[in-house]
């Protein structure tokens, strides 16, 4: 049995519609982003920002990027980013870095993009049962990594929202638990 997170009402953003859906738990949500140059992007960035603001309990794992000037003279590794950045403590942070065959030590920055995109939605598992994910800018061997990684959490009860672009969109989703919502374009859009 699945208990319901949270209910979005359906909303609009720049003329576009986003049904309204079911955040229930054990369950992912994944919303198809139409591939329309600014649009995808915009509709992507203002839809989690309204999400947010509908429910403040569902953290972004979106990229992280180190943009301080300490940060840079100090690059963070994978160790300092789980403790210090996202708060997990010593144990968990080497199991998830351990699951993610990745080296405490390794830098962040120099992680490819599938991997620290993987650490991210970790980390963000770790924290939270409910968590907003893009796949955006993830390639095809890469998303099957991530899909794999976000059911393992989706299978032990925890929640997501995730959003792709319609593009990659395939006939099928690869796991039970994924409910799919795919967000049209109007014409007088294009």
């Amino acid at each position: 049995m699945t208990n319901t997170i949270f209910y979005s009402k359906e909303f609009e953003i720049n003329g576009i519609s986003v049904p309204d859906f079911e955040l229930r738990s054990g369950k992912l949500i994944r919303i198809y982003v139409p591939s329309v140059r600014i649009i995808e992007f915009d509709l992507t960035i203002e839809s989690i920002k309204h999400l947010q603001k509908t429910n403040a309990n569902l953290p972004w794992a979106k990229n992280y990027s180190q943009n301080s000037f300490i940060e840079r003279l100090f690059p963070l590794t994978v160790e300092k980013y789980l403790i210090q950045k996202m708060k997990i403590d010593k144990n968990n942070a080497s199991r998830i870095a351990n699951e993610l065959d990745i080296g405490l030590n390794e830098r962040l920055e120099l992680i490819n993009f599938t991997n620290r995109k993987a650490l991210i939605i970790k980390a963000h598992f770790e924290k939270s049962n409910s968590i907003i994910i893009d796949y955006f800018g993830v390639g095809a061997v890469g998303i099957k990594k991530l899909e794999q990684i976000v059911n393992s959490e989706i299978k032990k009860g925890k929640t997501g929202i995730a959003f792709d672009s319609l593009q990659y969109m395939e006939e099928n989703e690869p796991y039970e638990n994924i409910e799919r919502i795919i967000i049209n374009v109007p014409n007088k859009l294009l």
